[in-house]
C-alpha cells in the first residue's frame, strides 16, 4: 500500500512527540538507564522520568530490578482486527457506569484475543485509593480475571491449542504440570461461575470478572470489577458477584444480536 510522504505537523505538542520518541528507543535499544532516555531527546532526567511513568502506566514500557526499562506488553500487540468490539463496549457502558456507581470501584470491558486479554473500557471509580483507567493494557489472559473467566469458556482442545501447541510462542508455552494446573483452575472458575485475580497483573490490585455471551451463547467479553486489594474481601463480602452478575444481565440484554466477526 503506497502512503502520502510523512511531514512534520505544523503544531508539534512537543510532550507527545518525546514519548512517542522514548517509546521508539525503547523498542529499538531493548532497554534504556534514565539517563540514556534523557539524553535520547534531550530533555532533563526529571522530565523524562514523568514521560516514561506515563508510558509504564499505559503498559507500552516496564521496569526490571535494576530500574532499567524495557517495552512493555502492549508495544507490540497488534489489532483485534474485531469491528464488533466497539459496539460490545458501547453497549456496556451504560450498566458499568451504574456498578461503578454501585460499587465505588473502577469496572472494565475486556475481551480476549488469543493468550492475551485486553481492557477495552474503563468506568473509572472516584475513589482517592482505586484502580485508575487501564484502557488498553493487554495483560495475559491466564493471570488476569477478565482473561480467565473466558479461557474458563474454552475445551480442552482448543486451551491446549493455545499454550501447548507447536504454534504456541516459546513465551506462552507451558510444561505438561502447569497445563494440567491451569485447566484445575479454569475448572473452577466455571463452577463458580466468575474469576478473581489478586495481585497477579500489579501488586496491591485486584479484580473480579464475570463473562458476558450473546443471545447464542458465545462468550464475547468480561465484565471485569477492579479495586484495591485491601478492599476486596469487603467487597465480596457485600454482594461484590450478585452485583457484577445483575450488570452483566443488563449488558448481555443489549448484546443479544451481536455477533463476533472472527474467532478468537
Amino acid at each position: 500500500m503506497k502512503t502520502r510522504p510523512i511531514s512534520k505537523p505544523t503544531y508539534m505538542i512537543e510532550s507527545v512527540h518525546n514519548a512517542l520518541l522514548l517509546l521508539n528507543a525503547v523498542r529499538d535499544h531493548g532497554s534504556l538507564r534514565l539517563k540514556d532516555a534523557a539524553e535520547e531527546i534531550g530533555v532533563a532526567e526529571s522530565t523524562a522520568h514523568r514521560l516514561l511513568a506515563m508510558l509504564i502506566y499505559h503498559g507500552f514500557v516496564v521496569q526490571d530490578e535494576s530500574r532499567r526499562y524495557l517495552p512493555g506488553p502492549s508495544i507490540g500487540v497488534g489489532p483485534t482486527h474485531s469491528s464488533w468490539t466497539r459496539t460490545f463496549r458501547d453497549a456496556s457502558l451504560g450498566p458499568m457506569r451504574e456498578l461503578a456507581s454501585l460499587t465505588g470501584e473502577t469496572v472494565n470491558p475486556v475481551v480476549r484475543t488469543g493468550v492475551e486479554s485486553r481492557v477495552i473500557g474503563a468506568v473509572e471509580s472516584e475513589k482517592l485509593l482505586r484502580v485508575g483507567n487501564r484502557q488498553g493494557h493487554v495483560p495475559p489472559a491466564r493471570t488476569s480475571a477478565g482473561g480467565r473467566v473466558l479461557l474458563a469458556q474454552l475445551g480442552d482442545s482448543a486451551l491446549a491449542d493455545l499454550y501447548q501447541s507447536d504454534h504456541a510462542l516459546s513465551a506462552d508455552r507451558l510444561t505438561p504440570a502447569e497445563f494440567v494446573q491451569l485447566r484445575r483452575e479454569l475448572r473452577a472458575v466455571a463452577e463458580k461461575g466468575y474469576a478473581t485475580a489478586i495481585d497477579a497483573v500489579e501488586v496491591g490490585l485486584s479484580s473480579v470478572a464475570v463473562c458476558l455471551r450473546n443471545g447464542e451463547g458465545d462468550a464475547l467479553g468480561a465484565l471485569v470489577v477492579a479495586l484495591p486489594t485491601t478492599r476486596l474481601q469487603a467487597g465480596m463480602d457485600a454482594g461484590l458477584v450478585s452485583q457484577m452478575r445483575r450488570a452483566a444481565k443488563r449488558i448481555e440484554d443489549r448484546i443479544r444480536e451481536l455477533r463476533p466477526s472472527d474467532t478468537m
